[in-house]
């Protein structure tokens, strides 16, 4: 079926700089993982425990809907402010879990719903963001420090953090002692919880710059090999963690999984010749947030990829199809498997995601290569919505299930 935008059904989509128009397979090819990201950061998609009996149905209900949606794998948040929703002796729980950070579990939420996964034959992964302290930089630093646990690593060593230029706290990614506290974080997980594997998302160095004051740069210049520039001296902080997680992992599991969600743009062609063929002016998380994803690819630091192509078939600066291709080649002929991640969130808003299909397109469109192994969607309460939409999630729905 030849693509026309849906908002204008007279004119093609094409591919970037072609005349070539954009096919979808009228076959929809089925993948080994049908995923969904439970998040828990700013409670959006689960509330608190300060509720638990409302707090306990809202998990079943996330269970029978991975279900009816014919679903088998759950990316479920466990780490989101260098915080717990988990028993820890290393990290206080969320105040986004048990409403004040530090403050005891009423309920073993992970414990539950693993178990409740594996019953259903539905894996869970834990989902940990490394870096991220404060939400945004609208609490002021040391406003935002008093409010966390003593427990919290930022609040017991402040000399462990940096900020962005609005005030976003995170930890230093060049500290060896966040290093270090990432990866015993990721260790204490998979030593004590029966979860499938470890998930992060795109949060590596912040989307803006770092702070005049608070940054990173003594680090810089005490760093051993001066031949580094800026760079690459913090992408290679950032691989260190990813390679030290997926070390970790493996060591005490070989059959535990551990992948990496990275925004959906490394490079562009302008920036590396080997990035992908986008216009000037897009945001690149290689340079942005030095985060290599074609290096973990092509070096294996990861099981899997799941690159966030949250733009339509139409987009102008990033479209759905010609991303997609960049990214099938990325992981030709590698040992990394590559999820596609769809903006399910998007359905129903104005432009290109008003028509109902969109998503179901770009399932039979990515799925069509073999690269692709699986399709992620963002987010769970998508799926429960009865907003803009719901059309589009029944459409989907019925694709899933092959109605």
């Amino acid at each position: 079926m030849l693509l026309y935008k849906f908002k204008e059904p007279t004119v093609p989509v094409k591919y970037l700089e072609t005349d070539k128009q954009v096919r979808i397979p009228l076959q929809y090819n089925q993948k080994p993982v049908r995923a969904l990201w439970v998040s828990n950061v700013v409670n959006i998609d689960l509330p608190t425990t300060e509720d638990l009996k409302q707090y306990q149905e809202k998990l079943k209900e996330i269970i029978q809907i991975v279900k009816d949606y014919n679903l088998n794998t759950i990316y479920f948040q466990v780490r989101t402010n260098n915080d717990a929703f988990y028993h820890s002796k290393l990290n206080p729980t969320s105040r986004y879990f048990v409403g004040k950070e530090g403050n005891p579990l009423k309920f073993d939420a992970l414990k539950w719903i693993i178990k409740e996964a594996h019953k259903n034959k539905i894996e869970l992964h834990a989902w940990c963001n490394p870096y991220r302290v404060s939400q945004s930089g609208k609490i002021p630093k040391a406003e935002w420090l008093a409010s966390c646990s003593d427990l919290n690593l930022a609040k017991r060593r402040p000399d462990l953090i940096v900020l962005d230029t609005e005030g976003q706290i995170i930890l230093n990614p060049a500290k060896e002692e966040v290093k270090n506290h990432i990866i015993d974080s990721m260790i204490e997980i998979i030593e004590n919880y029966d979860v499938d594997g470890i998930h992060f998302d795109d949060y590596f160095y912040p989307y803006r710059p770092l702070a005049e004051k608070y940054n990173d740069l003594a680090c810089y210049e005490a760093r051993k090999d001066k031949s580094l520039s800026l760079e690459e001296f913090r992408e290679q902080q950032v691989d260190d963690v990813i390679k030290g997680v997926y070390d970790a992992v493996k060591k005490i599991n070989n059959n535990l999984k551990f992948g990496v969600s990275p925004f959906g743009i490394w490079k562009t062609k302008a920036s590396d010749p080997k990035g992908s063929n986008n216009p000037s002016g897009v945001y690149e998380s290689g340079i942005g947030q030095h985060a290599n994803s074609y290096r973990w690819v092509k070096e294996g630091f990861v099981d899997y990829i799941v690159p966030q192509l949250y733009w339509e078939f139409a987009n102008r600066l990033a479209p759905f199809a010609d991303m997609t291709k960049w990214w099938v080649e990325l992981c030709k002929g590698t040992n990394v498997e590559l999820y596609i991640g769809h903006a399910a969130y998007r359905l129903g808003r104005e432009g290109e995601f008003e028509n109902p299909l969109e998503i179901v397109n770009q399932l039979k469109y990515a799925n069509q290569y073999d690269e692709v192994k699986g399709n992620v969607f963002f987010t769970y309460n998508t799926f429960i919505s009865k907003g803009n939409s719901e059309a589009g999630m029944q459409q989907l729905k019925k694709l899933l299930r092959r109605e």
